[in-house]
């Protein structure tokens, strides 16, 4: 498949929209694998959420060769969390459609506009509005995605809250398919840190959707115990924190969830609604050809 260029640059069809904060590391790396594949139908917007890094003056650097890249440099606010600068980058984007979920820790394959020709072809015979949810890409229309969702302000489980809210709509397409990015090294002070404040922020979120967030320490001080395909460092912190935790959500908002998905009904949902391109559309009354797409293509979004 040729990309077309057609478009002038402030006038793009889809944005990428990628938040950043002290990834100066690896930002210049993972922008360049995403500009390089991508034309004037696109822009990508960068979104710097205060870093006190270079990340900014790497990303001016790259504004000189690559046209289509915006910046977006934001103050630091400890009250504002990941949820509300996607939040704030969906709204900034001058396409019709935003692209999320593209980390500045992540190189990519050639396959972004392939996953946006298989949306389209999912929206033409589905004939609603959804967010198709890949592997760490996720595409939707910008305006519906600011009236159903739009993310809440927290940090680490704001995708899949959403998920969940569209979820309660039928507006949540998952899809099968070979993941096509890779994540680049970081020190191993920066991925343990990492994993510790997320593990704690997804103990705090959980217990502000229950009704009953005892009920869930409990669940998490017993699972220590139990043999599970979870890291044992996640579960130690788990079971060290939780208790804690619970006492930092009382001085927090609850985040309320839709009444058809409080009992888990999500999960199945999930379960139900996965699939690969093919299964999907089959399911759907459409054709699973993909031929549309490149060789080499096709076989990501066959899922071989």
């Amino acid at each position: 498949m040729t990309l077309r260029k057609t478009m002038v640059k402030d006038n793009p069809i889809y944005s990428i929209c990628i938040c950043n904060y002290n990834m100066a590391e690896t930002i210049e790396q993972s922008l360049v694998s995403v500009l390089e594949q991508i034309d004037n139908r696109y822009e990508v917007l960068l979104l710097d959420d205060g870093s006190s890094d270079d990340s900014v003056s790497i990303v001016k650097g790259l504004q000189k060769k690559y046209h289509n890249l915006r910046l977006l440099a934001l103050k630091r606010d400890r009250k504002r969390f990941l949820g509300e600068t996607r939040n704030m980058s969906i709204r900034e984007a001058r396409g019709k459609y935003v692209i999320l979920h593209v980390d500045t820790d992540d190189v990519w394959g050639p396959f972004i506009d392939d996953f946006v020709s298989v949306f389209h072809k999912l929206e033409d015979c589905m004939n609603k509005d959804f967010l198709l949810s890949g592997q760490q890409i996720n595409l939707g229309r910008k305006d519906f995605l600011l009236s159903h969702g739009p993310y809440r302000n927290i940090y680490h489980t704001e995708d899949r809250d959403m998920w969940l809210r569209l979820a309660s709509v039928d507006a949540y397409q998952p899809i099968q398919h070979v993941v096509f990015r890779d994540r680049l090294k970081r020190p191993t002070k920066t991925k343990i840190y990492r994993l510790l404040k997320d593990t704690i922020y997804h103990l705090i979120n959980d217990m502000l959707t229950r009704d009953h967030p005892r009920k869930y320490v409990y669940f998490r001080l017993k699972n220590l115990f139990i043999k599970s395909e979870v890291h044992f460092l996640v579960s130690l912190v788990s079971f060290l924190a939780v208790i804690p935790c619970y006492f930092i959500t009382k001085f927090m908002d609850p985040f309320p969830i839709p009444d058809n998905m409080k009992n888990g009904e999500f999960y199945p949902y999930r379960e139900k609604e996965n699939g690969t391109y093919s299964e999907i559309m089959e399911r759907n009354s459409g054709s699973s050809d993909l031929s549309f797409l490149k060789p080499d293509a096709q076989a990501i979004f066959a899922n071989k």
